[in-house]
């Protein structure tokens, strides 16, 4: 069903998306429903023809008055949204022109770092890691402002890829001397603590 106007504000720049094929991905999304939303309208219009039809049928084989009174309450029903539905639909169009425009503005932007061959789909894909590295360095960024320091379980989530950790460096989000523990650290401490992992997981799934 159609709805009130998202404002292109919103689409601009409160929606989903750190990154230009991020946010077409999300952009896409929305233009999908709102396609159906327009296929919708004609279906709206149909369904009334349909029931008028049916109440002059009814009327001209003299149905028995419940039939035709339970008719008319649902006409009288429908009727009284269509002045919203019809102003729903007209909005509906707009936020259409919205989204084709800000979905053009990102394609210009985005098309550039295209992997030749590569679908929409698998760009949204191949984007995976820029997004999520954006992302976090916003978070981060967001965090230093309001508090002064970042929170540490932002950065154990930004230290599970070390791309986004070593990205974040490079731009001074995150001290240049950090070092990322490496799987050869992580099992020199289990040796020192003679904790092997085999164990460690059996003792977890036990638990």
């Amino acid at each position: 069903m159609a709805s009130n106007l998202n404002s292109e504000f919103n689409y601009r720049y409160q929606v989903i998306g750190s990154t230009p094929w991020e946010k077409i991905k999300t952009l896409k999304g929305f233009l999908e429903g709102r396609k159906r939303a327009e296929a919708l309208e004609k279906v709206s219009e149909l369904k009334h023809r349909a029931k008028l039809e049916e109440l002059k049928h009814l009327k001209q084989i003299a149905a028995l008055p419940h039939v035709i009174l339970t008719l008319e309450a649902e006409l009288i029903e429908l009727e009284s949204t269509l002045e919203d539905t019809a102003h729903a639909f007209a909005l509906n169009k707009q936020e259409l022109v919205i989204i084709r425009k800000l979905l053009a503005e990102l394609y210009e932007i985005a098309e550039p770092t295209r992997i030749p061959g590569y679908t929409d789909d698998q760009m949204f894909e191949a984007n995976a890691n820029n997004e999520f590295t954006v992302t976090i360095g916003r978070e981060i960024q967001a965090e230093i402002i309001a508090n002064g320091r970042p929170s540490p379980a932002k950065l154990l989530n930004a230290m599970s890829n070390p791309q986004t950790l070593e990205s974040l460096k490079l731009i001074g989000l995150v001290p240049k001397e950090t070092i990322l523990l490496e799987k050869s650290d992580i099992d020199d401490i289990l040796k020192l603590n003679n904790i092997n992992e085999p164990k460690l997981i059996s003792e977890s799934l036990s638990n």
